[in-house]
């Protein structure tokens, strides 16, 4: 009896490290036939990061733009970063503050931002608001466009045109295509000098 039960545990045993071995071969071949799609790894980001903010400073040390969002997400083979409820400060070059905004955002390869979804940017000390749904931002140059419907308010006066350009460090802004304004005549005081 004692050499039957030797025999069995020895062919178990056998049947256990051949059915290892097998598997392990199984595994190590299967994996090497597995081909990686680059296209799908291309769209796979490789950083999210919550909550971020991020400060652009230029040739002299200036800052000129300071970017909070939600969440960031950058994919480096295309070039990219997604972002989430962005809000901007922009400097120009007198370090004034411009304030924009909107619901996604986008910085390309060229490192310029691009506002998407109720995009808007606001001038606090002149007490104006431009509105559209898409914004591009050259943060080197203090260059703003939009060739999407735009809305400029300054109340009690509004305009609305098809397409904007704001130049920050000329204080300047066209509005081109349908330009179409309100604004209201200001009384003038008969009793003033």
């Amino acid at each position: 009896m004692p050499i039957q039960r030797f025999k069995n545990r020895i062919l178990l045993l056998a049947l256990v490290v051949g059915l290892g071995t097998l598997l392990a071969w199984w595994d190590l071949y299967d994996r090497d036939s597995v081909v990686l799609d680059p296209k799908a790894q291309a769209q796979e980001p490789s950083h999210v990061v919550k909550n971020a903010t991020l400060t652009l400073f230029d040739n002299s040390g200036e800052r000129h733009q300071v970017l909070r969002t939600a969440q960031l997400t950058h994919t480096p083979e295309r070039t990219i970063t997604q972002l989430v409820a962005p809000q901007a400060t922009l400097f120009d070059n007198q370090q004034r503050r411009w304030h924009a905004s909107a619901e996604r955002g986008t910085i390309d390869q060229r490192k310029h931002l691009i506002l998407s979804d109720n995009a808007q940017i606001r001038a606090p000390e002149e007490d104006w608001q431009l509105e559209t749904e898409q914004l591009h931002y050259d943060s080197d140059t203090a260059y703003a466009y939009s060739n999407t419907p735009v809305r400029l308010q300054q109340p009690p006066q509004h305009m609305q045109a098809q397409r904007m350009e704001v130049w920050l460090n000329l204080d300047a802004l066209r509005l081109t295509g349908n330009v179409r304004g309100y604004h209201p005549v200001v009384a003038l005081d008969e009793d003033s000098p």
